[in-house]
Order: C-alpha cells, then structure tokens, then sequence
C-alpha cells in the first residue's frame, strides 16, 4: 500500500448526468487528508477526509443511502492533475473539531485516460484524418460537454462493475 496527502476533494455527481444537463460539482474544502493506494487489481483506493462539521449531513446522507458518488481528487500537490473515482461513503466519525470521512473509490479516469477515452469515441463517431486532429483538439480544449459525456459513461460502466461483484 502506498500512502499520499490528499490535496481536493471535489463531488462530481451522485447519477450520471444527461448529455445538454451541466456536471454539477461541489468542492469539498479539506482541513487534512490522506489516500491510500491499495494496490489491488482493481485499483481501488481509500480516501480519509478530514472536513469541517458543517459538511456532516452531506455526507451522512450519502453513508445513510449508500448511493455511489464520481469524486475528482487531487494527490501530493494541488497542481497535480485530478484522477476521477468512483466511489461510497464508508463512515463518517466526528472528531472533536471536525469530521472523518472514509470514503472508498475506484479509479475510473485519470487525465491520459479521458484523452484516450475522448479520442475512442471520435473514432467511433466516424472522425479520421485531419477533421479527426481538428475535433479531438477542440474537445479537448472545452473539455464542457465531451468530459462530460465520457465521465457519465465511466460513471454508468462503474456502477454495473460494482453490482455484478456484489451479485
């Protein structure tokens, strides 16, 4: 297992949003944290957020429900790019300035892999050439409704993940 701080902590959404609805995202200011990679062919990790009390029934009520959630989070330093996990609130424990949120996820896109993802569906779409360069550049840059849509699928592709291994 490997430990690192845990920089951000944004909640992108709880069901995968539609294709012309904007992805909602709350940024969760952090007191501390901590993730740990744990190393496992599923590349699952578990995030230990330490947040202000305000935030408890935010996140109690995803622990009551058990409804999965895509989380973007930011390791060892601010400026490092976000990986996007798919994740579950495992508890919520407050201490005696703030809260403890374990939250357990499942890595689902990193940066190289939205590109990946992004320039699989052009192809998909038909793109080649020149008009493929052209598309995948601009996508890329609005990043808006492309990212979007990849990650709604990501999120969709993740949650069937989880419910066949609980079957």
């Amino acid at each position: 297992m490997k430990t690192f701080r845990l920089c951000s902590l944004t909640i992108l959404f709880d069901e995968a949003p539609s294709e012309d609805e904007p992805m909602k995202g709350v940024s969760v200011p952090l007191v501390d944290g901590l993730i740990i990679n744990k190393e496992e062919a599923d590349k699952s990790w578990l995030l230990e957020a330490v947040v202000h009390k305000e935030w408890n029934d935010f996140f109690q009520e995803y622990l009551d429900t058990q409804q999965p959630l895509m989380a973007e989070v930011t390791i060892t330093k601010k400026t490092n790019d976000p990986a996007t996990l798919y994740c579950s609130i495992s508890s919520v424990h407050e201490l005696q300035d703030h809260l403890s949120v374990h939250i357990e996820g499942r890595i689902v896109a990193k940066k190289e892999d939205l590109s990946d993802m992004l320039l699989r569906s052009l192809l998909d779409e038909g793109y080649t050439g020149e008009d493929l360069y052209n598309e995948y550049r601009r996508r890329k840059s609005d990043r808006g409704k492309a990212i979007q849509s990849i990650l709604s699928n990501a999120y969709e592709q993740a949650k069937e993940e989880m419910e066949d291994k609980e079957s």
